[in-house]
Parts: C-alpha cells; structure tokens; sequence
C-alpha cells in the first residue's frame, strides 16, 4: 500500500484540499480553507498529514502562462519551505497552470455559477491539480511498451 498524497491549491483568500486514494491512482477531494492564517494552515494541514497517513504534499504552483515566476509563485515558495519545516513532508511543486479555468467550466456544464462557489472551484481544482499529478506519476514510470523501467 502506498501513503496518501495530500494536495493545496493555494491562493490567498482560499485553499482547496485534496488526497489521493491509498493506491495513488484517484483524487479525491477534502474541503476548502478561507480566512485562515499561515500559521492556523501549516496546523491544518500537519493535522490532516497525520490523520490521513501522507507522506508527500503536493503544492500547487501558480506560473504565469509564459512559464515564469510571478510573486504569487514567489509567496507559494516561501509558504512550501514553512510548511516542509514544520511537517518534515516533502514537498512537490506543480504546475497549476489552467486547473481553475477546468474547475470553473466543470461547475458551469454542471449549470452553477462559477462566481457563487469560489469555494468549490479551489476544491475542484485541487483534485485536478493532484490528479495531474498522479497521472503524470504513473505514466513516467512505464515506458513505451507498458513495463515498469
């Protein structure tokens, strides 16, 4: 059985919370954070580290559409090093890159407003961002031919 991935889709008003499966091969989601200090995050989520048996965080990364680095990429940088130093989990940065444009065009095929549950796009778009991920994880370690390298 492999340890559970826990997933942030960071942002400064809102963090949505995803987890894989213990298989890893499915995201799943765990709810969404608002108003909440750095410091009340970082005990949230070591409690959610505990509680689900995680041994990677995934954070994600939010490039700008050139690839580079823009001061919210900056902020999620500095926030990762906090949280690695008090979880002692390692962390993984991603490519957030469009996962909230797919979460807001899910909740509007749904027949939602996108603009009424801010909260449930960051949570949408934390599954997304790990299951990226975790597809990503799965298909680099087969080769063309479907073995494990």
């Amino acid at each position: 059985m492999v340890a559970r991935i826990l997933c942030l889709d960071y942002g400064r008003h809102r963090i949505g919370i995803a987890v894989s499966d213990p298989l890893g091969l499915t995201a799943q989601p765990v709810e969404t954070l608002t108003g909440l200090s750095r410091e009340k995050l970082v005990e949230r989520v070591r409690a959610l580290v505990e509680q689900m048996g995680v041994d990677r965080i995934v954070l994600g990364l939010p490039l700008t559409l050139k690839g580079r680095k823009g001061d919210m990429a900056i902020e999620v940088e500095k926030f990762a090093d906090k949280l690695y130093q008090q979880t002692g989990v390692p962390i993984t940065l991603w490519d957030e890159r469009f996962t909230s444009v797919q979460a807001q065009r899910i909740i509007h095929q749904r027949g939602e407003k996108p603009s009424r549950k801010k909260e449930k796009v960051d949570l949408i778009a934390a599954v997304l961002l790990l299951q990226n991920y975790l597809d990503f994880q799965r298909e680099s370690s087969t080769n063309n031919h479907g073995e494990k390298m």
